[in-house]
């Protein structure tokens, strides 16, 4: 059974979408471009095997629905570099998984294969533009010509009927130089059904850069948000207040490799799926004192990679690893 955003009933059912439990599931690492930012440059293994196309259904998709998950998030990497893309996407809306993707674009600026996705019944795209002006975008991604795919694939799926939207992450320059704003209208003009703007994260390639937004810049960057069209993360649009999904466990995260996290960004594991079901894992993952001490924390309006305190706990769980995500251990978050 395809799901589609218009079976949701308009702006009401997208927000209860949003709300909906679900698993991140990162198909690959693979990517065409090399972000400055990557989030995710932390997790690539030179020796383990990514999950196969089999584990993917047999050991995540059928079971999201028994952990109380009814969508399926494909990430990456680039998710649509995966042999299998559009067999998993069919094979997740037969199973009844609202299924959705984060793209880069640059597949879907064929729009044959476009095509071939809309036919296997994704629920919606969210296409990531960096800037307004394609040669920032393009150094920000390390690849010539990719803001070009990415404007393509958004008129594709526009033309195609595929529900699609833009991803930004929201800089001090971008919201100088009034950018941000600028990539709300192209949206608009395109045609896209949301914006979803992303404040900058601790993770990744930025791990040890102090680059959150000040307090005048989240003033800013609230006053970007518009009811029912751009929102913070998935369904804050400045009518109701923001909380993390992962913190308020809407979420979890699964590895190309089969690690399960509180979030796709987060580098600390709870279990793995080839050895353990799914629900077992996050089951204790979420009774954790991890989820504790940001529960605390739940009005402080960021992502936990920015809460100092957490910080404080993950670089006493780091010490000496070489390989992310590392073994969570009780000892250290459950301490005062």
């Amino acid at each position: 059974m395809s799901m589609k955003l218009e079976d949701l009933e308009g702006y009401q059912g997208i927000k209860k979408f949003a709300q909906a439990k679900g698993a991140f599931i990162s198909l690959t690492y693979a990517c065409q471009c090399q972000c400055k930012h990557c989030g995710v440059s932390l997790f690539v293994k030179k020796n383990d095997k990514p999950l196969s196309t089999e584990e993917l259904k047999e050991k995540v998709l059928n079971r999201l629905k028994n952990c109380g998950m009814e969508v399926a998030y494909f990430f990456g990497g680039e998710p649509t570099v995966h042999k299998d893309f559009v067999e998993l996407v069919r094979y997740s809306t037969q199973k009844g998984l609202y299924t959705r993707a984060d793209t880069n674009g640059i597949k879907l600026a064929d729009k044959e294969f476009a095509k071939q996705v809309k036919d296997a019944g994704i629920t919606f795209f969210l296409v990531s533009l960096d800037s307004i002006k394609p040669e920032i975008h393009d150094h920000f991604r390390g690849l010539p010509g990719c803001w070009e795919k990415a404007v393509q694939a958004i008129k594709n799926c526009v033309e195609l009927g595929i529900s699609i939207g833009i991803s930004t992450v929201v800089t001090e320059q971008s919201l100088k130089h009034k950018d941000t704003e600028k990539i709300i209208q192209l949206g608009k003009d395109l045609g896209v059904f949301k914006i979803r703007l992303l404040t900058p994260m601790m993770v990744g390639r930025w791990t040890n850069r102090d680059i959150k937004l000040t307090t005048q810049e989240m003033e800013e960057f609230r006053k970007l948000l518009e009811p029912n069209f751009v929102f913070w993360e998935e369904w804050c649009d400045g009518t109701v207040p923001f909380v993390c999904a992962s913190v308020t466990r809407w979420v979890v995260a699964i590895t190309a490799y089969g690690d399960v996290q509180p979030c796709c960004y987060v580098p600390i594991r709870f279990g793995n799926i080839r050895k353990e079901d799914l629900k077992t894992i996050v089951t204790r993952m979420w009774s954790s004192s991890y989820f504790k001490i940001e529960r605390e924390n739940i009005n402080r309006c960021d992502c936990p990679m920015n809460n100092p305190k957490m910080r404080s706990k993950l670089l006493k769980l780091f010490e000496g690893k070489k390989e992310f995500p590392v073994d969570y251990d009780e000892n250290v978050f459950g301490a005062e």
